[in-house]
């Protein structure tokens, strides 16, 4: 089955997120998992978002007018992260997916390294990333908390809102250590939501992202310099948002960070795998992801 690849238009996004409800909510049922969203809205506010974020390349898989696939490419400097990636049920085994990332990778040719989350439970994915060369690296955890459970988290003293006037500085303090280039990301996420950052005294130790959606507040992404910070950093985002649904990813390596934030009421959803094609590997620093790499 051969599909036009076009790019996403604002007449597209009902039908995208008509088919981002029904993709991701299909396979977490096959394997056992609740619903990733309660309600179709929750895939159209998705679409919306991904839309109006201006760094992100958004291809359209048609077949006869109908649109069958969408894939997201959001390029950031020498970096690109992938997704979300999602094929209407009805059309999946016609090599729809394979002919959205052949279009997507042509589009990151002059990327150096391109890197995607994907849960662990879905075995078809794995093996449709690995034969597009990415490779695992990394285990991460998804964990989500539920609204209200974190009523015992309190502000932290160390912990501001980032500004627009501030966003030099924080850029400064994560391209280095994150190896890419995110200051339009935080722009956007100023706008959209808040981004708390971490001092000592005067100098940048961490940096987190708060975006709400329709139903849930993705935490994430986060950059700090050790465990020590990214929990105060997630402590103070729960008590900002104690009465709403919070979902986050995070390198399971951070034995301390997850512990802390199930204590602070978070649970695990399921075990994930961050890929990647070509030579990025994470750093040494403690990281999380909110949806996708640098998505919405």
């Amino acid at each position: 089955m051969t599909a036009q690849i076009r790019e996403m238009t604002k007449a597209d996004t009902g039908r995208v997120g008509e088919l981002l409800y029904e993709s991701f909510n299909t396979v977490a049922s096959k394997y056992g998992y609740a619903q990733k969203m309660k309600r179709a809205e929750a895939g159209e506010s998705w679409a919306w978002a991904l839309l109006h974020h201006g760094s992100n390349d958004l291809l359209i898989a048609e077949v006869e007018n109908r649109i069958a696939g969408i894939c997201c490419l959001n390029p950031r400097g020498n970096m690109g992260g992938v997704g979300p990636v999602a094929v209407d049920p009805s059309f999946q085994g016609y090599g729809i997916g394979v002919q959205m990332m052949r279009a997507l990778l042509k589009r990151a040719e002059n990327l150096q390294s391109l890197r995607l989350v994907q849960e662990a439970f879905n075995p078809a994915s794995f093996s449709f990333y690995y034969a597009f060369d990415f490779l695992p690296v990394e285990n991460m955890l998804d964990l989500f908390l539920e609204k209200g459970a974190g009523q015992r988290a309190g502000l932290c003293a160390n912990v501001s809102e980032l500004t627009a006037q501030d966003i030099a500085a924080v850029n400064a303090y994560d391209t280095p250590r994150s190896k890419s280039e995110r200051r339009a990301d935080l722009a956007y996420f100023i706008k959209w939501g808040k981004v708390f950052v971490y001092r000592d005294q005067a100098e940048i130790r961490g940096y987190l992202v708060s975006l709400p959606g329709s139903e849930t507040v993705q935490l994430g992404p986060l950059l700090a310099e050790g465990e020590r910070e990214a929990i105060c950093l997630f402590q103070h985002a729960v008590a900002v948002y104690q009465d709403r649904r919070c979902q986050t990813r995070v390198m399971a390596r951070n034995n301390l960070l997850v512990k802390s934030l199930i204590e602070l009421g978070f649970k695990i959803y399921c075990l994930d795998t961050l890929m990647v094609r070509g030579p990025w590997r994470p750093g040494d620093y403690v990281e999380a992801l909110g949806i996708f790499p640098e998505g919405v």
